[in-house]
């Protein structure tokens, strides 16, 4: 029996991973899954797998810093839904990168690269980084941004345009749509999904639990050192503080800027 561990810090993109896991031979097990630089840091000090399934982006931080700081010859599948990250993923033992949204075939071919390179008791850092590329350009260019939603009330479906949206929020494993006008919408989609389908220019993912559009950030300050501190307008009700990690604030600043 294979046993993996999932780093993901989304909810629903982790539990269709499991599930897609689950209709994949040979025999997986989920050993564990983590969601955080942090808890991944501490988890793997005192514990191994056979395989990492890992998202790049995480909550308080990219994923590479796990590998850097333990140095883990543990190979690893990352999923992301962007590419730039893939010849930086090939520092570690990647054994495959996957571009959400990704579906089970991708990640079987992703599974049997691994089980292949592990029969013959090869090292993944032997996998040819050419080989990567290729398979990368073989990749389905990004299609056009996505500029409007559909979402429902009651038994009307209504179309928001990109324009016309201040912000999208995960909260208890359900993503809402907040308009500029005040609305909100359940939409039937997650952060992980959306994100690449987005335009750069107009949305920014500041955490795990929010992306945000220009026009909805009404106030910004610094929270600490390496933190900053957003007010949303229209307010999501929520008592949560809405933070941008260290990690994000370069990105964020430059996003600001154009």
């Amino acid at each position: 029996m294979m046993n993996v561990v999932i780093i993901e810090d989304e909810d629903l993109a982790a539990e269709s991973l499991i599930k897609m896991l689950e209709k994949i031979p040979p025999k997986i097990n989920v050993k564990k899954r983590l969601e955080s630089v942090e808890e991944a840091i501490a988890w793997f000090e005192t514990n191994t797998c056979d395989l990492i399934l890992s998202d790049i982006h995480l909550g308080d931080g990219e994923s590479f810093e796990i590998f850097e700081s333990l140095q883990l010859n543990i190979p690893i599948i990352f999923t992301t839904a962007f590419d730039q990250y893939a010849i930086q993923s090939f520092q570690f033992y990647a054994v495959d990168y996957l571009l959400k949204p990704y579906d089970k075939d991708k990640l079987s071919n992703a599974i049997k690269k691994y089980t292949h390179y592990n029969s013959q008791n090869k090292s993944v850092e032997n996998t040819s980084l050419q080989q990567l590329l290729e398979a990368l350009k073989k990749t389905p260019e990004k299609t056009e941004n996505q500029n409007r939603f559909l979402v429902s009330r009651g038994e009307k479906l209504l179309s928001i345009t990109s324009d016309e949206v201040a912000y999208f929020m995960a909260e208890n494993k359900s993503l809402f749509l907040f308009t500029t006008n005040g609305d909100s919408f359940l939409y039937d989609d997650t952060l992980s999904n959306l994100e690449p389908k987005l335009s750069t220019k107009k949305f920014f993912k500041i955490n795990r639990k929010y992306i945000v559009s220009h026009q909805a950030i009404e106030t910004i300050v610094k929270y600490s050192q390496n933190r900053l501190k957003i007010e949303l307008q229209p307010s999501s009700n929520t008592k949560d503080l809405i933070l941008v990690s260290a990690n994000y604030i370069n990105a964020f600043k430059d996003w600001l800027n154009h």
